[in-house]
């Protein structure tokens, strides 16, 4: 049995850190690890957007240009499409990570809130969650998980 492929599963883990007073990230050093090899040492070129606003996608670029083309994909006809695109565009925006491994924040997402916060960072496979620790912990105690999702989640071996 071979060992765990993290370079094909993608980001896994859930660090817990802070946004700066800035809305700065400083990236976990096994998510920058697995960036480093993955995507080589100078790589620095990210995606960082929110399809609400409450917490934050990092994407490194040339997975939100896969995640881009699928949407691009849908016909121009479909709600969703545009739903999508302009909430993408509304929180989105480009991110250059510097030499210490922080990411700035996109203006609409400091506007939001996240700045000067605890946060987790969730490996979500070929992406990152940025959640604030407080909505996190809000989020979980509000909504139990119910005997149907947990059905839902039986039937896809979970």
């Amino acid at each position: 049995m071979g060992g765990w492929d993290d370079l094909q599963v993608g980001f896994i883990g859930n660090p817990r850190t802070k946004l700066d007073d800035r809305g700065r990230l400083k990236m976990p050093a096994e998510f920058k690890a697995f960036i480093e090899r993955k995507y080589g040492k100078d790589f620095t070129s990210f995606y960082i957007t929110s399809l609400e606003g409450k917490d934050a996608e990092i994407f490194p670029m040339p997975e939100w240009q896969r995640h881009l083309a699928k949407i691009f994909a849908m016909p121009k006809s479909l709600p969703v499409r545009k739903k999508l695109l302009d909430r993408y565009n509304l929180y989105g925006d480009r991110a250059e990570m510097d030499p210490q491994g922080r990411l700035l924040m996109p203006e609409e997402l400091r506007s939001a809130g996240l700045v000067n916060v605890e946060v987790k960072v969730a490996g979500e496979g070929v992406s990152l969650r940025v959640t604030s620790l407080q909505v996190l912990r809000e989020n979980v105690s509000s909504g139990p998980i119910t005997p149907q999702e947990q059905d839902v989640a039986a039937g896809y071996g979970v």
